[in-house]
């Protein structure tokens, strides 16, 4: 491992401004999805306490039903926590596999180029890790101001602990180097086809049957849960979270086909280019438009929470119930919202630094810069509407057994869900908007560079 420690940072430095900016946004992304995912496992973790320690008659009765809903909002979060540092692992991910394929080709061991990204991905999710630990601590005053069960939580209830934060600085770096393991697939067995820059084998439609089977086997739990009563709790939270990841396996797969539906009835270069990046690369538009898919499944799945609250009539302990489960709905759709646009946002950031070679020759070719805007915003915006809607749908058929139409009839529901999309649309839109600035300066930069 000697020489991978002493190549590691030399690559760092070669890699240049570029290099630096990809590297602060992973750190960025790796402390974001710390700091939400240690501060959702603090709520959960308060709920146990209150459950465990009652302080009145109301937690000693309902105790253990908050800490069902916490751990369904923790299971509704966690996907999507992992999804962005799973992204934050794979940023620039085009041009790292680019210098460490030239490595192979100049002889160096898939065991060498393995370690170097062992080395380049723990660190960066290392130190995101202890970053986000201390934004959490940050975080814990806007949490504790919060009211649960008549009272806001005390920062003591809300910390984790020093083993759970050992814990994520322990886990935060294996997802990292897990996700940049599965990159390396191509550099170690065809490290010629990447500096060639061949393009990768198309999805394949069996995403969407794993994806149809995934919520196949919900529905059919949901189905039984009035049957098998409330021990079919945990198998339905297990379900949900196949749900979430046949949905992350499907996503790439259904934006190569919006791109193919686009490329069939593109009339302008903006929309003929935009098609083609979504047709050749659906996994990279994924990471943008990914998280607000995400989120927007925990929409659907929160809009029947309007549901819930029919029937309870003047009983206050009912009433204040609902309240919190509402709160709880709430919060749990503002976490999922901001992890998304944190996802879309340093993706973008990251595409249009992978994109520098093809910018430098489209401009040396006379393009001009406000088609790249377009461009950029037409191959992030018709996904956007598409999954969104989709995924959100997706959620509401899935709980479609357990509510019936009241699922999709109650206007409260429908209006919940709507802002939800609206507002979750809107931020994922602004979030991507923010790599503008870095593209100008890329465009500005016309020299062709080989990785």
């Amino acid at each position: 491992m000697n020489p991978v420690l002493a190549l590691a940072p030399r690559l760092q430095r070669a890699a240049g401004h570029d290099g630096r900016t990809t590297t602060l946004l992973a750190v960025t992304a790796f402390a974001v999805s710390t700091a939400l995912a240690l501060s959702v496992v603090g709520g959960l973790l308060g709920f146990v306490e209150r459950a465990a320690h009652p302080a009145d008659a109301y937690q000693r009765e309902y105790g253990s039903f908050y800490v069902t809903l916490a751990t369904a909002a923790l299971i509704l979060l966690i996907v999507p926590v992992v999804t962005l540092a799973g992204a934050a692992a794979r940023l620039g991910v085009a041009r790292r596999d680019a210098r460490l394929a030239n490595l192979r080709l100049l002889g160096a061991t898939p065991r060498e180029v393995l370690g170097l990204t062992v080395v380049e991905t723990a660190l960066q999710g290392l130190v995101g890790a202890v970053a986000g630990s201390a934004l959490y601590g940050l975080l814990l005053l806007v949490w504790s101001q919060v009211p649960f069960q008549g009272e806001p939580f005390t920062v003591g209830e809300l910390w984790v602990g020093v083993p759970v934060l050992l814990l994520a600085w322990l886990a935060v770096p294996l997802v990292a180097v897990v996700s940049g393991m599965v990159s390396l697939r191509r550099v170690v067995v065809s490290p010629l086809g990447v500096a060639q820059r061949v393009q990768r084998p198309g999805l394949k439609a069996v995403r969407l049957l794993v994806a149809l089977v995934g919520l196949g086997v919900f529905m059919a739990l949901s189905a039984l849960g009035g049957a098998l009563g409330a021990a079919l709790v945990a198998f339905l939270l297990g379900g949900l979270l196949v749900a979430f990841a046949t949905m992350n396996a499907v996503g790439p797969w259904v934006v190569g086909r919006i791109g193919r539906i686009q490329l069939k009835h593109a009339k302008t270069p903006a929309q003929l280019l935009a098609a083609r990046r979504l047709l050749d690369d659906p996994r990279a538009v994924w990471r943008v438009v990914g998280g607000l898919g995400l989120a927007s499944f925990v929409a659907g799945c929160l809009a029947v929470v309007p549901v819930m609250a029919t029937g309870v009539g003047n009983d206050p302990d009912m009433v204040m119930q609902m309240s919190d489960i509402l709160t709880g709905a709430l919060l749990t759709l503002g976490i999922a919202f901001l992890l998304a646009a944190a996802s879309a946002g340093i993706a973008q950031a990251a595409q249009v630094l992978d994109r520098r070679r093809e910018y430098a020759l489209a401009t040396l070719a006379g393009v001009p810069a406000e088609l790249f805007d377009e461009v950029r915003r037409r191959e992030v915006l018709v996904p956007v509407l598409y999954v969104s809607v989709g995924s959100a749908v997706a959620a509401l058929v899935m709980f479609f057994p357990l509510f019936g139409y009241a699922a999709v009839t109650a206007p409260q529901g429908l209006l919940l869900l709507l802002g939800s999309l609206t507002v979750g649309t809107a931020l994922v839109l602004g979030a991507t908007e923010s790599a503008r600035p870095l593209l100008r300066r890329v465009l500005a930069d016309t020299v062709v560079r080989a990785d």
